[in-house]
């Protein structure tokens, strides 16, 4: 890769540092002005890095952003991984939601089966203090309004959003200073859009004024949060153990987000509702006096008389029980 030379530069923190040094990662890149940043500001820091881009269709420049998009990585000798997803643009729709879930899938398979293990993407302070107003007009607790975080596990590869605490008054500023071209997405004018209007009439104005500390606030918030979701009693992943209190539904939340899973109200009610459950089938939870149990759901296949009898004994839940089969070292959890 080219060593871009830049005048002036971006702050990672450390531990981003760290994790991308170590890691195997793909930058999702969509070639406006954070994905730009963030691109170029990886490159002066000499860290490797391919490229995932999704051309969804939907604007007169997708077709020329994508182009100037693979140039740019063939330019830096980094690996362009294209999806092109025609996606119909409306308002009354669910086009934000239904291009997350398919730019997501598409991270997640380029992961599987090309053996990244990270995904970098260009969220920033604003995109934070909007998603901070717009939980807190949904009337959310404050474990909801602080998402996203700098560094999220998932199932098959951990997110990492180095600009987080970056204003976009910052970012714009690094990119007129070092002349780097990049494209704006016009839709993000139209105030039709909740997201839009909130970003015009809030966010950015109070951000551009306050950003060094909001994002210090933001800091001591999520420490706060850390205390009040506490902390799971065993997890590797795939198999996590909480205890059964009233404020269990954030780390339920949690670990189902890891394991790719993200919840909607109505799945969060039929868990509150429920003592045992498979979500999307992917993810059962079963629930004790004391504890709660997440896993990967596994089909109960046929299971040796040794494991049924001592599945009788530990009380192991029923739904539990394949993963369990499977991983039969975690049954020493059960009594």
């Amino acid at each position: 890769m080219e060593n871009c030379l830049l005048k002036s530069s971006l702050k990672i923190e450390p531990e981003i540092l760290e994790i991308l040094r170590f890691g195997r990662a793909i930058l999702a890149f969509s070639h406006g002005s954070d994905s730009t940043a963030l691109f170029h500001t990886l490159l002066d820091l000499n860290l490797k890095f391919d490229v995932a881009f999704v051309n969804y269709k939907t604007r007169e420049n997708s077709d020329l952003e994508m182009v100037c998009a693979r140039e740019l990585c063939e330019k830096n000798n980094l690996k362009f991984h294209c999806l092109i997803s025609p996606l119909k643009f409306n308002l009354n729709g669910n086009f934000e939601n239904e291009a997350r879930k398919i730019r997501w899938s598409f991270f997640e398979k380029l992961c599987v089966q090309n053996g990244y293990n990270v995904v970098i993407t260009a969220h920033q302070l604003n995109d934070k203090f909007e998603w901070f107003l717009m939980q807190l007009s949904k009337g959310s607790g404050l474990v909801n309004l602080l998402s996203p975080e700098m560094v999220e596990k998932r199932e098959n590869f951990t997110v990492l959003r180095p600009l987080l605490n970056t204003g976009k008054d910052e970012i714009l500023n690094f990119l007129r200073i070092n002349n780097l071209k990049f494209f704006n997405d016009i839709s993000n004018q139209n105030l039709k859009f909740k997201r839009n209007f909130i970003r015009a009439e809030f966010s950015d104005k109070f951000v551009s004024k306050y950003a060094e500390n909001l994002a210090k606030s933001f800091t001591f918030l999520q420490k706060d949060k850390e205390i009040l979701l506490g902390e799971f009693e065993f997890s590797n992943n795939e198999f996590f153990i909480i205890k059964n209190l009233p404020n269990a539904m954030n780390l339920i939340d949690k670990a189902c987000k890891i394991s790719g899973i993200l919840l909607s109200q109505n799945q969060r009610k039929e868990i509150e509702k429920r003592q045992n459950c498979v979500v999307s089938g992917k993810i059962c939870i079963c629930k004790t006096k004391t504890q709660i149990f997440i896993s990967t759901y596994k089909k109960q296949e046929k299971m040796d008389k040794k494991f049924k009898e001592l599945c009788r004994v530990k009380k192991i839940p029923t739904l539990i029980r394949g993963y369990i089969y499977e991983n039969r070292l975690l049954a020493r959890f059960f009594d």
